[in-house]
């Protein structure tokens, strides 16, 4: 069949059979029969992945200016008082981050399915 300068072949391509197609598996009710524990990881993972690149983004934003800000004279960073002050917001937060992920393990009906959902959504 041909459609202007393109065409389309109804031939399948070789080795392309039923066994080897993925497109089949990851139907709209594939992830339905995975039940609610999966779901809210996968929507929790996307969430998750989202959110840490907006924060990224603001905080690479915010590292550009200081640096810019004292190379140009403007403003003096004290660099190993950040590190100390990262340091501490990084211990908190892995913390918060167990404690968090060990209720949400706890109240679901599948905390395996949860996590694996969580590294889709991750993944996405």
């Amino acid at each position: 069949m041909t459609l202007g300068p393109l065409s389309v072949s109804a031939q399948p391509m070789p080795g392309a059979g039923a066994s080897t197609d993925g497109g089949a598996l990851f139907s709209q009710y594939f992830f339905l029969k995975l039940g609610f524990s999966f779901m809210v990881g996968l929507a929790m993972g996307f969430a998750l992945k989202v959110a840490f690149k907006i924060a990224l983004f603001v905080v690479g934003l915010l590292l550009l200016s200081l640096f810019g800000l004292q190379l140009a004279g403007v403003i003096d960073v004290n660099w190993s008082g950040m590190e100390i002050h990262y340091d501490g917001l990084a211990t908190w937060l892995g913390a918060a981050a167990g404690s968090f992920f060990g209720y949400v393990g706890d109240n679901l009906t599948s905390a395996a399915s949860f996590f694996a959902g969580l590294a889709v959504g991750l993944k996405l």
